[in-house]
């Protein structure tokens, strides 16, 4: 089955969409108080009412800031990650205990953000919400398209593994971005979590590796930089 991928975000946050014969799946959406330049730049692709589903890789304002508006105005039906509807709830990013950056340098930006909140979210009684990974509606709809739970970076944290092409969209699970020379996300929940999911993706041996925030990469860079999670110590967030 043909599944065309188009990405109509940037090299700091990618928007992520997958064309299918059953409709478009986007994946994630943005900050809010853009969704008029993202509806745009979907709109130069395909009309809104393609879009069928918004998978939501974690509860995140950078990743659900537009998921009110994108999810009324297409129609479209949420898939996510049953941890993550608390989070949408509050409207804010979690900052459990244990929460941390890879870097002192990424705490530091942290506290200077101006915010990290959202308007809150109560998904339709139609949406998709996932307790396991048991649960697999796309395979279930025919769509070679499966979900993969890769907790560490948020425990609500999920992606979604072409299997025809071996192609992984991982969310925050990963980075290469210039503040992740690594490949690590900059904030971890659970470290050791983050560590198991990377075991997880090498094990899955994608071809291609699609992070929210940088360029594609292989698994390779995984493998080079797996050590690094063994016994990584957090910088505790800075009060803003």
């Amino acid at each position: 089955m043909h599944l065309r991928i188009h990405d109509i975000g940037s090299y700091m946050l990618h928007n992520y969409l997958i064309e299918t014969p059953q409709g478009w799946v986007v994946i994630d959406t943005g900050y809010a108080g853009a969704f008029d330049e993202y509806k745009k730049r979907l709109g130069a692709l395909a009309p809104l009412d393609l879009v069928k589903y918004v998978f939501l890789t974690h509860a995140h304002n950078d990743h659900a800031g537009l998921l009110n508006e994108l999810l009324k105005e297409s129609g479209a039906r949420l898939v996510a990650h049953e941890e993550s509807l608390p989070r949408l709830a509050c409207g804010e990013n979690a900052m459990p205990e244990g929460i941390g950056f890879t870097s002192r340098m990424s705490a530091t930006l942290s506290a200077m953000m101006k915010h990290a909140s959202y308007p809150p979210v109560t998904p339709n009684a139609d949406a998709l919400i996932l307790a396991s990974e048991a649960e697999q509606p796309f395979l279930a709809m025919g769509l070679p398209i499966r979900v993969v739970f890769l907790p560490g970076h948020t425990a609500d944290s999920i992606g979604l593994y072409l299997e025809e092409t071996r192609e992984l969209f991982c969310g925050d699970a990963a980075a290469n971005a210039v503040i992740a020379p690594a490949r690590q996300a900059v904030l971890m929940e659970d470290v050791a979590q983050f560590a198991r999911s990377w075991d997880k993706i090498i094990a899955l041996n994608p071809s291609r590796i699609y992070p929210s925030h940088g360029n594609p990469f292989a698994v390779d860079d995984l493998i080079k930089f797996r050590s690094k999670l063994d016994g990584l110590a957090l910088f505790a967030p800075k009060k803003r």
